[in-house]
């Protein structure tokens, strides 16, 4: 690797062991939010708007929201050591995620954890949520994590990326060093693809190849 390394993580999945964006769905949408998944895996929509679709049909408060997956939610072991080994070794560290900004932020602030966060923004409406995605440049980017990637790799860093979903696949594609969650979306379409990574179920093995 070189000299500069940042190390890119999905949030849902990844930090956390459940998927709290469709936790939050099958308890407080109103629609088949789960066909837009399918919609996502045949192309026929991108990954923004499957999200701000889904989203969409979110009927509750924050408040709500937040009481809600406060008791089903833990951080994988080891996240907090490789957050302060990086904040110790000047090491970028970039929590990258397509789930809802106030759940992250609400989670390593429970947990005591100060991590740069890149997700969208989500606005409270009467007609449910509403998402704004940090901009994407390249049209043949999947999303705006593939392309953090292949941005820092311009810039000379080597990239290490822990993810465990299907956009994170394609992160995970372009990145130097790749963490797979064991189990995962990304795992199988890397099995089903013959690429190779390291399968993780949480954050030790991260911390292994850091202080290495």
């Amino acid at each position: 690797m070189s000299k500069r390394i940042v190390l890119l993580s999905d949030f849902d999945g990844t930090v956390i062991d459940i998927d709290t964006g469709a936790y939050v769905l099958s308890k407080f949408a109103n629609g088949d939010w789960p066909q837009l998944e399918d919609q996502l895996r045949l192309g026929e929509i991108t990954f923004e708007e499957c999200l701000r679709q889904q989203f969409e049909m979110i009927v509750g408060s924050k408040d709500q929201i937040l009481k809600k997956i406060d008791p089903v939610v833990s951080i994988r072991p080891y996240f907090g050591d490789v957050v302060n080994y990086c904040q110790n070794n000047g090491i970028e560290f970039k929590v990258v995620s397509g789930g809802l900004d106030f759940c992250i932020k609400h989670i390593l602030e429970r947990d005591g954890l100060n991590v740069d966060v890149i997700c969208p923004k989500t606005t409270f409406t009467s007609e449910g949520l509403r998402l704004e995605f940090p901009e994407v440049h390249d049209p043949a980017s999947f999303s705006f994590k593939d392309e953090m990637v292949r941005d820092y790799q311009r810039r000379d860093y080597s990239v290490l990326y822990v993810g465990d979903g299907y956009a994170d696949y394609y992160a995970l594609r372009e990145a130097n060093v790749r963490f797979v969650m064991k189990g995962s979306v990304s795992a199988e379409l890397f099995h089903l693809n013959k690429l190779e990574g390291i399968e993780v179920a949480d954050f030790e093995p991260i911390l292994n190849v850091l202080t290495g």
